[in-house]
């Protein structure tokens, strides 16, 4: 599988909205209407995908939320970035599993790792190859 980072056209934003993603930790506007991303971490041939959508500047860690759709289900994630040149670190601190993928948990650990890494600094085309290390901190 290879994440690719991706911008969205303006008609794949508004396929995207239709579906009314919402994500419960986000903005008014995630928790109430839907996310609406500018780009993608995606895999194409699983229809799997990463996309951030909200960052927490309030906050003491800038706790940054994601909405990570897999089998179309979509899990909401939070983590902390921190970069340390030339690596970036994500700490995944909160995963919300479907119970129904509970059982599936090691494979979407290694598809997220594998989102995150190609997302790297901020999900931009072309950032795909960067030095990224994930890790699990969550319960």
């Amino acid at each position: 599988m290879a994440f690719v980072n991706e911008k969205l056209t303006p008609t794949q934003r508004e396929e995207l909205a239709k579906k009314k993603i919402k994500n419960p930790y986000g903005s008014f506007r995630d928790t109430t209407e839907g996310i609406m991303p500018l780009y993608l971490t995606i895999d194409k041939n699983s229809e799997t995908w990463l996309a951030h959508c909200y960052n927490h500047h309030d906050t003491n860690n800038d706790i940054e939320e994601f909405i990570f759709m897999y089998k179309s289900n979509p899990i909401p994630v939070q983590a902390i970035k921190s970069i340390h040149e030339p690596q970036v670190c994500w700490k995944i601190t909160r995963i919300d599993f479907p119970k129904g993928l509970l059982n599936d948990k090691e494979h979407l650990q290694i598809l997220l790792t594998d989102a995150f890494k190609a997302y790297n600094i901020s999900g931009w085309p072309g950032e795909e190859s960067g030095q990224t290390k994930v890790i699990y901190g969550y319960e």
